[in-house]
């Protein structure tokens, strides 16, 4: 019994060496390299399609919006109210997108001619009996500016007119004055918005007939839009 119990642990040893030098690795045997692992790219087995779509989403990037195309600001005026009115039907049919604004302001609206000042309306009165002598019949005495007695000698529409008056009186050695009379006008503006390209929008503006030889047409600096 001892005898084969011994030979069994033999045959069982030898087939134990026999296994190992079988598939131990031959010193001149090249070993193949291992792939490198990479955690974050694992994806669970379970991963559900929704996630693999917004991980894929997330790698492209969102388009950039397409870019407001910048306008021309334009203004234009001082227009009185009336010629306000034809502009803003002009600008609807050409279609031209724009503000009106009012601002008011001092204009020069007549040029008196006067003789000042007298210490008494006596005085003022001789004044008078020597223009008539002298051949001007248009004066009367009233007050200047200040308060003081003065001759006046016309109310002139024109600074032009006014002028030819004063150098009538001194030919006849009368040293006249002038007075410019101002009063509060309220005038309009308009502030364009053209879409680029705007030179042909922008010449025919400046081509239009706005009522007045004083309006303006320029460029000017965009004001950021309300609401925007």
């Amino acid at each position: 019994m001892m005898r084969w119990l011994f030979a069994v642990l033999v045959l069982v040893n030898l087939g134990f060496l026999m296994w190992a030098s079988w598939f131990r690795d031959s010193p001149d045997e090249a070993v193949a390299a291992r792939p490198l692992f990479h955690p974050e790219l694992m994806v669970p087995l379970k991963t559900s399609p929704a996630a693999l779509k917004a991980r894929k989403t997330e790698r492209n990037e969102a388009p950039l919006a397409a870019a407001k195309p910048r306008p021309r600001c334009v203004t234009f005026g001082p227009l009185a109210d009336a010629d306000a009115g034809k502009a803003a039907a002009w600008l609807n049919d050409e279609k031209i997108a724009g503000t009106r604004r009012s601002e008011s302001r001092k204009v020069d609206s007549a040029f008196w001619v006067y003789l000042s000042p007298y210490a008494t309306r006596k005085e003022a009165e001789a004044r008078r009996r020597e223009l008539e002598r002298l051949g001007f019949r248009e004066h009367l005495i009233m007050k200047d500016s200040e308060g003081r007695i003065a001759v006046s000698l016309g109310l002139y529409s024109s600074a032009e007119n006014a002028e030819h008056r004063i150098q009538e009186l001194a030919k006849k050695g009368i040293s006249a004055r002038r007075e410019v009379r101002q009063k509060d006008e309220s005038v309009n503006y308009f502030d364009l918005r053209l879409v680029e390209p705007a030179d042909e929008a922008f010449a025919r503006l400046r081509a239009q007939a706005w009522g007045s030889t004083a309006v303006e047409v320029r460029d000017a600096s965009c004001v950021p839009e309300s609401g925007g």
